[in-house]
């Protein structure tokens, strides 16, 4: 190995070499699919026993030469996942948008910014023979006669083997779909943001596909409005322990499932000998566990009690000098960070660990900018102990070579005790970031409703303003929710973004040179940002980036539909050429009443919940 080259090998790196080749996950189901070619003749969503019983169904050979997509979605009613076929057009219409020639899937906007590694995936990936789709209600069967529905197996169930076996099947899929359209159910709304930071299943099935081999996804918001997502800082989320399950006991039944996923993350990044992969994910576990009745495991090597926790956690993650970094660019403080380990952290403080050392590279996987610091790390995983412990040591609120100050990571994070901590300790709400955005504008493009709602009382119409705005153009933080928040406290649905006023020099140069290099063909996220940014208001953004509930909101509020930005473009001009729901049609075309009843609808207590 030539990381051993002119020294000894640590005990992890001579473990890493013993380890067995196979760790995957195990199904305890069968993995039943559908063919492309069936799902796309479909004019019903039927369960997965009428299915199998008419042949329909193909089981995954591990042998056979399949390109396996899993469907990530929710549930439109308690009782049936699709049953007006909403959802599977825009599945059908985002497929046959695959299949189509020439062509690929750009990468989202945040993605591009975290993780600049992000590839866009071409279409000709999905155009094989044997292309198979899982989606739950086809692969997993519906029909048994139980008490529950969830991943109790005590009854013998083999729906809940299947459930059990969805970390499993995520492995096994090349792909990994996440379906977030916009559409009002009876009695809810549901679009991207409930898929992602509310729902449990979902949850789960996107912890397992980013803490498997391949971590990337795409978004489909509409059937033509497909984005690849990379990392989890790039999308906003939360812990599987934190989400909503309709069967309480199927949160505390995850707490293996979850574990064992991330200790196949863990295991994955030995076997490659990518040990400051290993140490994130050793460190990470206090957050993908967070909510769960199961304790993170220490390490993976044995030790003696005895030893003190400083040298328990250096010889656990391979590190030998508090004072120099590894491979990656991190010293062992940023990994005592991520954990949240007030203990460590004090013990390698007392060492002399520089408490504001800065971390020297991005981190594609999973997704965390360069130039950290080891409080920016505990803000952005929300470990308030650890923010005191790092502050009573001399942490840095902002300043030095720092993308943000450290506050901005609590607003990305929605971590209001840490914000706190961070506003009692001195940090400073008007601080920007390198390119010129607000706590608050960080907030509300993460859709971090508990700080923007701590923020916003404080904030002038202006900075509420170009939150709204930052809400779609950045990130994909607009929420009904979220737009209605910033409203309530006097954001102008109609401000029209200034370029000039509203970012400093560098965000300026930024995106200037981006909109050049979008005139020269070279087209992305962040360059059509750049390119429409000047003279856009909030709805145009809206409409752009397919948050189509928050858009039905903006125009309930009065959002006009004549104002036009620097391209001379409208609202209406924006939602050419995508399949738009019929409620933001009609609100495009002058009438409101569809998009006041989105509305109404958006803000019901009663949110439907059900088993994926």
């Amino acid at each position: 190995m030539s990381c051993c080259v002119g020294r000894l090998p640590t005990a992890l790196e001579l473990h890493a070499k013993s380890l067995p080749t196979d760790n995957g996950a195990k199904m305890l189901f069968p993995m039943y699919t559908v063919a492309v070619e069936t799902l796309l003749q479909m004019t019903a969503v039927e369960p997965h026993e009428e299915l199998k019983a008419r042949g329909e169904l193909l089981e995954i050979d591990n042998g056979a030469d399949q390109t396996a997509i899993f469907v990530s979605h929710q549930w439109m009613t308690q009782h049936h996942p699709d049953p007006e076929c909403e959802q599977l057009k825009i599945l059908q219409g985002a497929f046959a948008h695959l299949l189509g020639t020439g062509g690929s899937v750009p990468v989202d906007v945040c993605t591009e910014v975290f993780v600049p590694s992000a590839k866009r995936i071409p279409k000709r990936t999905f155009q094989t023979s044997s292309l198979v789709v899982w989606y739950d209600y086809f692969s997993v069967p519906q029909l048994e006669n139980r008490q529950t529905f969830g991943a109790d197996d005590k009854d013998g169930s083999q729906q809940a083997r299947a459930i059990n076996s969805i970390p499993a099947y995520v492995t096994r899929c090349k792909h990994f779909l996440a379906l977030c359209p916009t559409l009002k159910s009876d009695s809810k709304v549901l679009g991207a943001m409930t898929w992602s930071q509310r729902r449990g299943w979902c949850r789960v099935e996107r912890a397992a596909r980013e803490l498997s081999p391949d971590s990337t996804w795409i978004l489909i918001q509409s059937s033509s409005c497909l984005v690849v997502v990379g990392g989890t800082t790039s999308f906003p989320t939360g812990p599987v322990g934190e989400g909503n399950f309709s069967n309480e006991e199927d949160r505390q039944k995850l707490a293996p499932v979850m574990r064992n996923i991330a200790m196949r993350k863990m295991m994955h990044c030995l076997k490659k000998s990518d040990f400051p992969g290993f140490r994130r994910q050793l460190n990470l576990q206090s957050f993908h566990l967070r909510g769960l009745e199961v304790q993170p495991i220490d390490g993976l090597l044995d030790i003696d009690n005895d030893v003190d926790a400083v040298s328990q956690f250096l010889f656990q993650n391979g590190l030998r000098n508090v004072q120099k970094p590894d491979a990656a660019g991190w010293w062992p403080l940023h990994y005592a960070a991520l954990s949240g380990k007030t203990e460590v952290i004090r013990g390698l403080l007392r060492l002399r660990a520089s408490v504001n050392q800065r971390t020297s590279k991005p981190v594609p996987d999973p997704g965390i900018a360069p130039w950290m610091s080891a409080l920016d790390l505990a803000v952005l995983y929300a470990h308030r102990d650890a923010t005191l412990a790092l502050i009573s040591f001399g942490a840095e609120l902002e300043g030095g070579v720092a993308l943000a100050p450290a506050q901005h990571w609590a607003a990305t994070a929605d971590s209001v005790g840490c914000l706190r901590a961070l506003q009692a300790a001195g940090a400073r709400r008007e601080a920007v970031s390198m390119v010129g955005l607000t706590c608050l504008d960080v907030a509300a493009a993460m859709h971090s409703l508990l700080c923007v709602e701590e923020l916003a009382p404080h904030a002038s119409t202006a900075e509420l303003s170009r939150a709204l705005f930052m809400a779609f153009a950045a990130m994909r933080g607009g929420s009904a929710e979220l737009v209605q928040l910033l409203i309530s406290n006097q954001a102008d649905v109609n401000c029209q973004y200034d370029l000039a006023r509203e970012l400093n020099r560098l965000g300026r140069f930024v995106l200037r040179a981006a909109a050049l290099a979008h005139r020269f063909g070279k087209v992305t996220g962040l360059s059509t940002i750049a390119y429409h940014v000047h003279g856009s208001t909030p709805l145009m953004f809206a409409v752009r980036t397919a948050n189509y509930e928050a858009a039905a909101v903006l125009i309930a509020n009065g959002a006009r539909l004549d104002l036009r930005d620097a391209q001379g473009l409208s609202p209406a001009d924006f939602a050419k050429g995508q399949s738009i729901p019929h409620f933001l049609q009609t609100g495009l075309d002058g009438d409101p009443a569809e998009c006041e009843r989105v509305m109404s609808l958006a803000f019901q207590n009663g949110m439907i919940e059900v088993a994926f």
